[in-house]
């Protein structure tokens, strides 16, 4: 499983033996977990960083007790709350796994080792940066630019099988809209396409 992850590491960047090795030493599982499992609590600082092997994330925030979703984790994908890792202020989302899930983990203290040692982890960290704010630059404008309709069928071309694996509130409230208007919109039945939540 850590050979998993240090081959997804490589299509980013070329690292070097001596990384690899270090990387296998502080990464930690694979940990298989239930459906629903959260790995940070809204409010709590994050010290973990992960890497989904199999299964799927969420990270979503609460307003009036509503989760709104806003971003999935697929497998082959590193889930690390950005603000409050690299902060270590309280996190303003939480994460949990929409999917039993089998992940890997390494704890900020670890990381943080491997960063002062191996130079070449600022590129690659760096890369991840700006690979995750074109994800959330994508999906502001998506919300802001796009009918809902659009909204609907931009997701469905770049994550076919996500109705498979997310519930539908969970889908709906990353789209900027409700419950009713993706179901509606899944019907084909006509509606406003500009109902938000």
């Amino acid at each position: 499983m850590k050979e998993k992850f240090i081959r997804y590491l490589e299509q980013v960047t070329p690292i070097s033996n001596g990384l690899k090795e270090d990387l296998k030493a502080q990464i930690c599982g694979p940990y298989t977990f239930k459906k629903g499992t959260l790995l940070l609590r809204e409010g709590d600082i994050s010290e973990n960083a992960y890497f989904i092997v199999r299964g799927m994330a969420r990270m979503y925030y609460t307003i009036k007790d509503k989760e709104i979703t806003s971003r999935f984790i697929p497998e082959n994908s590193i889930a690390i709350p950005y603000y409050s890792y690299f902060t270590q202020h309280p996190s303003y989302e939480s994460m949990d796994l929409v999917e039993p899930s089998q992940v890997l983990c390494i704890c900020r203290a670890d990381f943080e080792s491997l960063y002062e040692r191996h130079p070449e982890l600022h590129n690659l960290i760096r890369q991840q940066l700006a690979k995750a704010l074109i994800h959330s630059d994508e999906r502001a404008m998506m919300i802001r630019k796009l009918s809902a309709k659009e909204r609907y069928e931009a997701l469905l071309e770049n994550f076919p099988s996500i109705f498979l694996r997310a519930s539908v509130q969970q889908i709906a409230s990353f789209l900027g809209l409700s419950r009713e208007t993706l179901t509606r919109i899944r019907s084909g039945v006509k509606c406003d396409e500009y109902h938000k939540v």
